[in-house]
């Protein structure tokens, strides 16, 4: 069984999380709801990490490297590889088409929390041993993605 295109998994969570955020939001104000659901994203990112680390392969940077193509999947990603060798992965997103989704919806802020948001607390479960330096995103308004996975 293929796994499913992460692109298409967001898209899935979107229609029932972003109603439901949208409510807390309006129930509990807009901070209130963030920190509610960036804690929630934290444990999502960190449950994922967990399963990534506990069925992939080879060292920490080799299981991450094993969700690229999940996440770029039917041209999600339009990304520049800078290097990519035995301690380190980086690259630039130029394109970004959970970007592009959660503009079209009006809810960058939103999108940025249940995607973005989910890469550092993966990365930390993946293994204790990668770190991930990111300045900015598009989902953000940088002008890409800049990602660089080290091992320690």
């Amino acid at each position: 069984m293929e796994a499913l295109p992460y692109l298409e998994r967001v898209k899935i969570q979107t229609e029932i999380l972003l109603p439901f955020y949208r409510r807390v939001r309006e129930a509990l104000g807009e901070a209130r709801a963030a920190d509610l659901l960036r804690d929630a994203v934290k444990e999502f990112g960190t449950q994922f990490g967990n399963a990534v680390a506990a069925q992939a392969p080879g060292t920490s940077l080799d299981k991450l490297r094993s969700m690229m193509p999940l996440f770029a999947a039917n041209e999600a990603l339009d990304f520049e590889p800078l290097v990519d060798d035995a301690r380190e992965l980086s690259l630039n997103v130029h394109g970004c088409r959970y970007a592009e989704y959660f503009r079209g919806l009006g809810e960058m802020e939103f999108g940025s929390m249940i995607t973005c948001e989910v890469d550092p607390p993966l990365t930390d479960a993946i293994g204790a041993d990668l770190t991930l330096a990111r300045t900015q995103t598009i989902m953000k308004h940088g002008s890409h993605c800049d990602f660089r996975w080290k091992l320690k």
